[in-house]
C-alpha cells in the first residue's frame, strides 16, 4: 500500500508575532452535511489521526467548512491552522508556470537546459529533450527524489516525453530552478508576482515563514507518534525558516486554499487556451499503482493520468482535476472542476492517511469516479494482501 501513498483566533489571541491579515476569513456557513459529519468523527477516532479540516465547493461559491481535532494540546484545529499538504505543493508551481507562458515569452516548450543544467542529468543526451510541459505531466522518466537511487544521484529510467507516469518529485524541482534562472527571482517571490498576488491569495505559503509560527499541527505518524512542528520526516529533522521545496511542504489554512480553487473555477486570470491545456491528457500508465483503473467499466475515469501538473479523473460530465499530499503525517485531497464549478479540500494530520481521505471523499460525493476508482484499488490490495 506504500506505492499508492509516493487554530481558532480566539485561542491565539495572546500571539503578538501573528499578521491576522494573512489570512482568508470564512463567511458565516453551515456545517457540514451529517454524512460527512459521521464519516469526520469515525476517521478522527483512529489512532493515526489527529486532525481533519474540509471545504467544499458548490457552484463557485464555498459552502460549508468543518475541522475536527486538535492542532496541539488544548487548542482544535481551525479556519487560522496552517496544514502541512505535502505533495498539494506541486499545484502551485503548476499554476505559477501556467501564468508565466501566458504572461511572458515563456513557452511550455521551451528547453529546460537553454537556462538550467542539473549536475546529474546534463550530460546525458536526453536532458535536452527536457520542458515544463514534460516536468509538469510527470513524464521526464525520473524516479521520484535521488534517494530512489542506489548512488543517491538522479538518473534517467527511460525516455522523456514517451507519454508514460514517472512521478517525480524531482522533476518540479528541476523545473522550479529553470524558472529562476530564467527570470531571476526566487521562486516565492515568482509564486507572489504571478500567482498569489494576482489571485489575492493569503494564507497559503511556500515555505517556512514567520506568519506560520504558532499555527501549524504536530505531525501525527502512522503509529501514533507525535512530533514537533515543522517536521520533516521520521528522523526528526526540521523544515529551516525560509526553506522551500516546489514538490513538498506547502502550508495552507482551508478557506486559504478553497480560495485558490474558486480562483481556478473562475478562471479569468488564464487565457482560455491555457485552462483548455490543462485539461488535456499527457500521460498515462498502464502499470503504475494508481494509474490503472481495476474498478467495473462503468466505474472509470476517463482520462486517468496528468495533465499539467494536475491529475485529471475524467467523467462523461465534468473533469475533475486533482492533487493528493502523502506523507509520513500528513494528507491531503484536493479537486475542482471548471465544468461543474465545484471542488474540495481535505487537509488531514496523520501518517497512512489515504484511505482514511477516500472515506470522506464518499461521505462527500459518493458517485464521484475518483472515489470509486480508488475504492476499488484498496479492496484490490486487501484481496491480494498488499
Amino acid at each position: 500500500m506504500r506505492l499508492l501513498l509516493a487554530v481558532l483566533a480566539a485561542s491565539l489571541a495572546g500571539c503578538t508575532t501573528v499578521d491576522d491579515t494573512a489570512f482568508e476569513t470564512e463567511p458565516q456557513l453551515s456545517g457540514p452535511p451529517p454524512r460527512v459529519e459521521m464519516a469526520a468523527q469515525s476517521v478522527l477516532s483512529r489512532p493515526n489521526i489527529s486532525a481533519i479540516g474540509m471545504a467544499r465547493i458548490v457552484d463557485g461559491r464555498l459552502a460549508w467548512t468543518g475541522y475536527w481535532g486538535e492542532q496541539t494540546d488544548g487548542i482544535p484545529v481551525g479556519p487560522y491552522t496552517a496544514f502541512n499538504v505535502a505533495s498539494v505543493a506541486k499545484t502551485i508551481l503548476a499554476e505559477t508556470t501556467l501564468r508565466l507562458a501566458d504572461r511572458t515569452e515563456l513557452d511550455l516548450d521551451d528547453p529546460i537546459s537553454e537556462y538550467y543544467i542539473h549536475p546529474d542529468l546534463g550530460r546525458d543526451g536526453r536532458y535536452a529533450k527536457l520542458t515544463p510541459r514534460i516536468l509538469l505531466s510527470h513524464q521526464a522518466a525520473l524516479l521520484n527524489w535521488p534517494y530512489a537511487y542506489d548512488d543517491g544521484k538522479l538518473a534517467f529510467v527511460g525516455e522523456p516525453g514517451s507519454g508514460e507516469i514517472h512521478y517525480s518529485g524531482a522533476g518540479f524541482t528541476i523545473l522550479m530552478r529553470y524558472l529562476e534562472e530564467r527570470f531571476g527571482r526566487k521562486y516565492p517571490a515568482l509564486v507572489e508576482d504571478y500567482l498569489f498576488g494576482p489571485l489575492q491569495i493569503s494564507g497559503i505559503a511556500v515555505s517556512r515563514e514567520p506568519w506560520l509560527e504558532g499555527r501549524v499541527p504536530q505531525p501525527v505518524d502512522k503509529e501514533g507518534r507525535e512530533y514537533a512542528p515543522f517536521t520533516n520526516d521520521s528522523s526528526g529533522a526540521l523544515i529551516a525558516p525560509g526553506e522551500y521545496n516546489p514538490a513538498d511542504n506547502l502550508y495552507a489554512t482551508v478557506p486559504s486554499y478553497a480560495k485558490y480553487l474558486i480562483r481556478l473555477i473562475e478562471g479569468s486570470d488564464l487565457s482560455p487556451e491555457l485552462r483548455q491545456e490543462r485539461q488535456q491528457l499527457l500521460s498515462r500508465s498502464d502499470t503504475v499503482l494508481g494509474y490503472v483503473c481495476v474498478a467495473r467499466q462503468e466505474d472509470c475515469p476517463d482520462p486517468l493520468g496528468f495533465g499539467l501538473g494536475w491529475t485529471l479523473f475524467g467523467e462523461p460530465d465534468r473533469m475533475i482535476i486533482n492533487h493528493s499530499g502523502n506523507d509520513f503525517a500528513e494528507h491531503a485531497q484536493v479537486y475542482f472542476s471548471p465544468d461543474s464549478r465545484e471542488g474540495l479540500v481535505i487537509f488531514m494530520v496523520g501518517g497512512e492517511a489515504f484511505e482514511q481521505g477516500l472515506e470522506l471523499i464518499e461521505a462527500t460525493d459518493p458517485n464521484l469516479l475518483m472515489a470509486r476508482h480508488y475504492r476499488a484499488l484498496f479492496d484490490s490490495m486487501k484481496r491480494d494482501g498488499s
